[in-house]
């Protein structure tokens, strides 16, 4: 009795770490159908992990602000396929992000590149258009 007790505990508090578990990962919480695009200027760039994050101050007409937040990968795997580092950007920045919206409506990305002010790409492609990683 206190066995199947216990594996029942177990089984339910498993169930209910799984799915936050999967959906930290992947692209389910992003509109994957359509790509955005977000101009504005660098306030953070956290090059650690879990994920890379980039904050911006988007301007939206000419008194107004959006807060934006993009997300990579990890640092070693883009450290690795696109030579980032932490001093990659840093505040003050001009960039322009290009990725997938949260489906929460959020301001945040998930991106596919960044353009720099002087039109450098620094979050390439493939060949084929698709992220290398």
């Amino acid at each position: 009795m206190r066995t199947t007790f216990a594996i029942l505990v177990l089984a339910i508090c498993g169930a209910a770490i799984a799915p936050r578990a999967f959906a930290h990962h992947g692209d389910a919480g992003y509109d994957t159908s359509k790509l955005l695009t977000v101009k504005g200027t660098v306030t953070e760039f956290h090059f650690q992990n879990p994920h890379i994050e980039i904050f911006i101050d988007a301007k939206r007409g000419s008194h107004s602000v959006e807060k934006w937040h993009g997300e990579l990968n990890s640092p070693n795997l883009v450290s690795r396929m696109a030579g980032w580092n932490g001093k990659t950007l840093k505040p003050g920045d001009e960039i322009v992000m290009t990725g997938y919206r949260a489906k929460n409506g959020l301001n945040v990305l998930r991106l596919e590149k960044v353009l720099l002010s002087n039109g450098t790409e620094i979050f390439p492609k493939n060949g084929n258009g698709v992220t290398v990683f």
